[in-house]
């Protein structure tokens, strides 16, 4: 396995980048809101030996496979999401900014059964004090199958590749899965994959699988070092049927094992690492976004999405990363 020691041209970067602008991307997973309050620990409770936040902010942001679409959005690409949302606060507030951001929404399906998820977390000084979760994991009824397996199909119509987002929270299961599989197939569409572990099972003929080291030594049965980075990529490409995959490795990089060719160790380009919170969407967004491009092999997509990713792990919160970012941050580590 060799380390990379390619370099994207700053052209190159710039009309791939440029070229991202209108593509259209169909998402289908589990979407969320993430909440974040913000503040300061001054004190210790006298109640019990937990810290005091003195809360400064608070915000919500689309979260999940809705972060995928902010990440698409912030290239200037024109993403539709396929999703279930409760009928509730949650669901009604991601609906409406997805909608001003300029997401495609018609295939956001109602579940009145369903609580939104909302994953809350209270951040002190930049670090992360707890998180709290409110969901709903349960199976959906027929009609509402039906429902997402036409906005699949609607979906599908006029889009130049797609990013399965899974969360685990129940929409990605087997029939919508293998008719995502199946539709694209017959449509000669990219497919990429975003994946949990929950759901190693389902999965097959994509074009592309995007585990981070801790989810792909679940798939594998053994830890991801540097020491079994080639058995871990060829065990993956095996159990998921998929023709290439990319292992992110937080400060460790990337590992690229293409279709074809020798697998490659791509760096990370990060300088500071605040928050890796959501770097998978933006990975996932921009390889999908390049690699889905004729003339682009997965290396050359994996640069440009290695430098996205050392954007936005030097943010805190659920971040994503524009072109001008990108092109700044190629500046600085030339």
């Amino acid at each position: 396995m060799k380390n990379s020691d390619k370099i994207i041209s700053k052209t190159r970067l710039e009309n791939l980048l440029n070229k991202m602008r209108g593509r259209r991307v169909l998402v289908f997973g589990d979407v969320m809101v993430d909440c974040f309050i913000r503040g300061v620990v001054e004190r210790i409770s006298p109640e019990a030996p937990v810290p005091v936040v003195l809360v400064r902010a608070q915000e919500s942001l689309p979260g999940g496979a809705a972060n995928v679409v902010r990440n698409l959005l912030a290239l200037g690409a024109r993403p539709e999401i396929v999703a279930l949302i409760g009928d509730d606060r949650y669901g009604r507030l991601l609906k409406k900014e997805l909608d001003e951001l300029g997401c495609g929404t018609a295939g956001l399906v109602v579940d009145s059964e369903r609580e939104t998820s909302v994953k809350t977390r209270v951040v002190a000084h930049q670090q992360q004090v707890v998180r709290f979760d409110q969901e709903t994991i349960l199976p959906f009824a027929e009609e509402l199958r039906e429902r997402l397996r036409q906005a699949i199909i609607s979906g599908l119509d006029c889009v130049d590749g797609v990013i399965i987002s899974d969360y685990g929270k129940g929409v990605v299961e087997e029939e919508l899965f293998n008719l995502m599989v199946g539709e694209t197939s017959r449509r000669n569409l990219f497919l990429a994959l975003d994946p949990k572990v929950a759901n190693y099972d389902l999965y097959h003929g994509v074009d592309l699988v995007t585990p981070n080291a801790d989810e792909a030594g679940q798939a594998c049965g053994f830890a991801v070092t540097g020491e079994t980075l080639l058995a871990a990529g060829a065990k993956i490409k095996e159990c998921f049927s998929s023709k290439s995959v990319v292992i992110t490795r937080g400060e460790d990089g990337m590992a690229i094992f293409p279709q074809e060719g020798e697998p490659v160790l791509l760096p990370t380009q990060a300088r500071e690492v605040f928050d890796v919170t959501g770097a998978g969407d933006t990975v996932i967004s921009v390889l999908t976004l390049a690699a889905s491009m004729d003339g682009v092999a997965l290396e050359e997509a994996a640069l440009a999405a290695n430098l996205a990713a050392g954007v936005v792990v030097g943010k805190t919160g659920t971040a994503t990363a524009d072109a001008a970012e990108i092109l700044a941050c190629y500046e600085r580590l030339r």
